[in-house]
């Protein structure tokens, strides 16, 4: 189960509800339930986490939103109801993060900033919740075994052995005309269980303490009531943390620093440029509640994986593989003696090309579906060449190619590389897309690519930004 992120817009839902009642706006609607209005306004936010060192050890980050799906159609996520900075990366939003569909964490979004026309967010990483541990299984079927004695079986009162010696005296008299051996059953009694749960009253009382802090978190203003946000987080006493407001770049300062040194004091945990060490990973922030899924395809035999992985590599080799140069026709006087002498001299096709840093992943971009298979890697020669295939198995096991991508160093910024990011669930149908980074020479951008039908459709592509 994904955690909630709380994310609602009031003037959307305010236009829902009015949508709702006009029918019949002069009678009582009666109780409103706040789940059903906000299950009319979907809004759901997918980024991409860009960092260096270890997840949990993260050294420098910045998350750059891609898309923001509004129940329709997607909205650009750097642009989206940016007053200046856009919803996806205000202070306090925050993002799940997985991989193929798998939970690995949070990010939570404490600052944004405008890099040369692109908004990331800077925030902090937040470990998932660690799993309940299981009780052990009984050894039968009763929760509790009883025993001789049983320290756990309920009763009305006990008192210590000490306490119990002090006043037999007292009670002596009516426990010899009882004659029921209680003396006895006194002695016999099992001392008390250190680990007995008890009540203890609470010092102070109750009613200040909730009342102050109801107080103190009624109080606190909010900045824009009819601006959607996705999440809030709180401090710790109930009290919802300000929104910091955005600086604004056409501000006029007293004193010239440069753009970037200005970021990189004010954000010292802030990514900048494309490291080569810098890891990408998938975050969605989502106003519903929903069920997580795993988008990682398991084989029912490790031979069809390794078989579906030689059967790409080769199709990316051919890809990038140079052309193989035409034979000269021989000079002779029949055909019959020119195709002989043509067989003869066909020089050898060329060796295919050695692929290195190869990344094969394989999904199940819905519930019960088939296996999507994308490869990417890059040639070892010179000019270096990088190549992406997309492909599905048919009928008869062999690889149906539905995207191919080549490109070379020389010619990125006409055809940019194909960088896949992850399986993605942008719109939050239950079914996962593909991001890819297309990274060019002097730019890159982001592209939503859905599988469905045997195609692989662009339906979404961020704006191109310098790098």
């Amino acid at each position: 189960m994904s955690r909630v992120l709380t994310s609602c817009s009031a003037w959307v839902i305010a236009g829902l509800a009015a949508a709702w009642v006009a029918p019949a706006s002069a009678q009582y609607p009666g109780h409103v339930d706040d789940q059903k209005q906000q299950a009319g306004a979907h809004l759901r936010a997918t980024a991409v986490l860009e960092y260096t060192g270890d997840l949990k050890q993260i050294k420098e980050s910045r998350l750059v939103p891609i898309a923001i799906w509004d129940g329709a159609q997607y909205q650009p996520g750097g642009l989206y109801l940016a007053q200046p900075a856009p919803l996806a990366v205000l202070s306090g939003t925050q993002y799940e993060l997985e991989a193929a569909g798998k939970p690995q964490g949070f990010f939570n979004v404490r600052d944004s900033e405008d890099l040369a026309g692109l908004w990331v967010g800077v925030g902090s990483f937040e470990a998932p919740p660690a799993p309940r541990p299981k009780a052990p299984p009984s050894r039968s079927n009763h929760v509790y075994e009883v025993g001789a004695v049983d320290p756990d079986k309920p009763h009305f009162a006990h008192r210590p052995k000490d306490e119990s010696e002090n006043g037999s005296d007292a009670g002596s008299g009516a426990s010899a005309g009882s004659g029921n051996g209680s003396a006895a059953g006194a002695q016999s009694a099992p001392p008390v269980d250190p680990d007995r749960p008890t009540l203890h009253p609470r010092a102070g009382g109750s009613d200040s303490g909730s009342a102050g802090s109801g107080s103190s978190g009624s109080n606190q203003p909010d900045a824009d009531a009819d601006r959607p946000t996705f999440h809030r987080q709180s401090n710790g006493s109930g009290q919802m943390q300000a929104e910091q407001p955005a600086v604004d770049p056409d501000r006029p300062r007293l004193e010239y620093k440069a753009p970037a040194e200005q970021a990189k004091l004010a954000k010292p945990d802030a990514l900048f440029g494309l490291p080569p060490d810098m890891n990408q990973m998938a975050g969605v922030s989502d106003n519903r509640n929903g069920d997580t899924l795993s988008w990682a395809f398991s084989w029912a035999n490790a031979d069809d994986a390794n078989k579906m992985k030689a059967a790409l590599e080769e199709i990316a080799q051919k890809a990038i593989a140079p052309a193989a140069p035409s034979a000269t026709p021989a000079p002779s006087k029949t055909a019959v003696a020119a195709s002989a002498h043509r067989k003869l001299h066909q020089p050898p096709p060329p060796p295919l090309p050695a692929l290195a840093d190869e990344d094969f992943r394989v999904y199940s971009l819905s519930f019960g579906g088939g296996a999507t298979m994308v490869l990417t890697a890059r040639s070892t020669a010179t000019p270096v060449k990088y190549v992406t295939i997309v492909a599905e198995p048919d009928f008869y096991g062999n690889p149906k190619v539905l995207l191919q991508q080549a490109t070379s160093d020389a010619s990125l910024d006409v055809s940019p590389r194909y960088r896949l990011v992850d399986a993605v669930d942008t719109a939050g149908n239950g079914r996962a897309d593909l991001i890819f980074e297309l990274r060019g020479q002097t730019y890159r951008q982001f592209a939503i690519y859905r599988i469905a039908g045997g195609t692989a459709t662009q339906v979404f592509t961020t704006q191109p930004t310098a790098h």
